[in-house]
């Protein structure tokens, strides 16, 4: 059987094909529609981490990992892929970003990356049948209101008596 990475949302996961497992630092608070198998936080990223910028969030992501350890790492996905396979189900390890647009990227494939640095084996992304989301579009602008021309004053200025309405000057 096949281990890969996907998220949450993915609706691929929905034919129930799949061993799914949360690789992330919460459950979703959204409807599924499909069983989170198990939750694996060992391979979840550390809460301080997600504040960081991308190459300090990943050296701080890998060094987690290997911390944790190669043979440790490797047991668990072991064990998590032999329950799959027992059910005759691939193992999808999941979190919640959609890392199908290029500006986004998510700890899931940096763990794919240290797992073929590790073992040799490609974690692919499962293929996820839904469109990306596009970018929400930004608000219009309120059209501004038009401008009256400004009307001439001299340095002085006039003001309107309340009685008479004869300008009289100000100082």
């Amino acid at each position: 059987m096949a281990i890969y990475t996907s998220r949450y949302s993915n609706k691929e996961l929905l034919s129930g094909d799949y061993y799914p497992v949360g690789i992330s630092l919460g459950a979703p608070k959204f409807k599924l529609g499909y069983e989170v198998r198990e939750q694996c936080y060992s391979l979840a990223p550390k809460g301080a981490m997600l504040h960081l910028p991308y190459d300090q969030y990943k050296t701080a992501y890998m060094a987690k990992l290997d911390a944790i350890g190669r043979d440790r790492i490797i047991g668990m996905v072991q064990r998590m892929e032999a329950r799959a396979d027992e059910e005759c189900k691939d193992l999808v390890l999941l979190c919640f970003e959609d890392v199908r647009k290029p500006e986004d990227w998510c700890h899931r494939t940096m763990f794919a990356e240290w797992w073929m640095k590790n073992t040799g084996e490609i974690i692919e992304e499962l293929a996820d049948p839904n469109p990306p989301k596009a970018a929400a579009p930004k608000k219009a602008e309120k059209p501004k209101a038009a401008e009256k021309p400004a009307e001439p004053t001299d340095d002085i200025g006039e003001q309107m008596s309340l009685f008479d309405r004869t300008p009289t000057r100000r100082w």
